[in-house]
């Protein structure tokens, strides 16, 4: 403590304000207001409440997710969907080209492989790959059935590109031709094979312009079957027959196709009368479509002879 005599001497009327040890003191003038009683307690039943329900949402995912799980295992381990059938349906009724067996083994499913377990897409991607296949689409079919769906190309002319290919309705050229196929069917030429790998489109339109050609000129019976379409740069269209050495010069094809193969029939009708025999008929005549040349057949050797025979008979009486 400090000596009395070293004490500093208080003003009269001074009150410390610390109390006597040194602590302030603090009076409240008034109460701060607290919330009552049955306000705390429908706070706190609010809160349980929230509490509850978070615990009955987490129950019911957990409740979800080991049935999905359960579903799962159940799905992709019971022999109830192991893979009994593969079936191939074809768009078209029936296959011309195409085998089940070819199918089965391109496809790739076993037998006894769970249902689930089959990747669809890449059952379609692998039969995609059989030329003669335009699309495939594979589906299940519960419990036990792989269905695969699918459409057959159909060749509708060779094109002559180094070796022969065939090509499709639409222009594709989709695989190379056996002698047999291409026996069967008309040759498109004068299409080279570096334009086909550079401009593809630009073959693909020419090509489905020989197939307008094509399905014009069959319209009329009488007409000889076609054997060739050859096309040129700058001469266009030009078809030779399958059986014979005639040949017709078309030009373009356009919307004035079938106008000049009405002008062929006419000529080939009035030829026919006279019994001559056309080599070569030029129907491009764009300044005047109406005018036809024809170049004639020379005569044959045997055609020869006996006109010379007939002329020496002749000469004799």
């Amino acid at each position: 403590m400090v000596p009395k005599s070293r004490q500093r001497a208080r003003p009269a009327g001074f009150r410390w304000p610390f109390g006597r040890r040194g602590n302030r003191r603090i009076r409240l003038t008034s109460s701060p207001s607290l919330p009552p009683v049955a306000g705390i307690a429908r706070s706190a039943a609010g809160g349980i409440k929230r509490h509850a329900a978070s615990w009955l949402l987490c129950a019911l995912l957990l409740a979800l997710g080991g049935a999905g799980f359960l579903a799962q295992r159940f799905l992709t381990r019971s022999p109830h969907f192991a893979v009994k059938t593969v079936r191939f349906s074809p768009g078209g009724g029936v296959f011309a080209h195409l085998t089940d067996a070819s199918l089965r083994a391109r496809a790739g499913v076993s037998l006894g492989e769970n249902l689930f377990a089959v990747d669809l897409d890449a059952v379609a991607r692998d039969l995609a790959q059989d030329p003669w296949v335009r699309s495939a689409h594979a589906r299940r079919e519960l419990p036990s059935t792989v269905v695969v769906e699918v459409s057959e190309r159909q060749a509708a002319c060779v094109v002559a590109l180094g070796a022969l290919y065939l090509a499709d309705a639409s222009g594709a050229v989709f695989k190379r031709a056996t002698p047999e196929e291409a026996a069967a069917l008309p040759v498109v030429t004068g299409i080279a094979r570096d334009d086909y790998l550079a401009e593809p489109a630009s073959v693909r339109g020419q090509l489905r312009d020989a197939l307008t050609l094509l399905a014009e000129w069959q319209k009329v019976p009488t007409r000889p079957a076609l054997g060739e379409i050859h096309f040129d740069r700058l001469l266009g269209a030009t078809a030779y027959a399958a059986k014979g050495e005639l040949g017709v010069r078309l030009g373009a094809v356009d919307a004035t196709l079938p106008a000049r193969l009405d002008r062929f029939d006419v000529v080939a009708a009035a030829l026919a009368r006279e019994g001559a025999q056309p080599r070569f008929i030029y129907l491009d005549n764009r300044a005047r479509p109406d005018r036809v040349t024809v170049k004639l057949a020379s005569p044959a050797p045997t055609d020869v002879a006996h006109a010379m025979a007939l002329a020496n008979q002749k000469s004799e009486t």
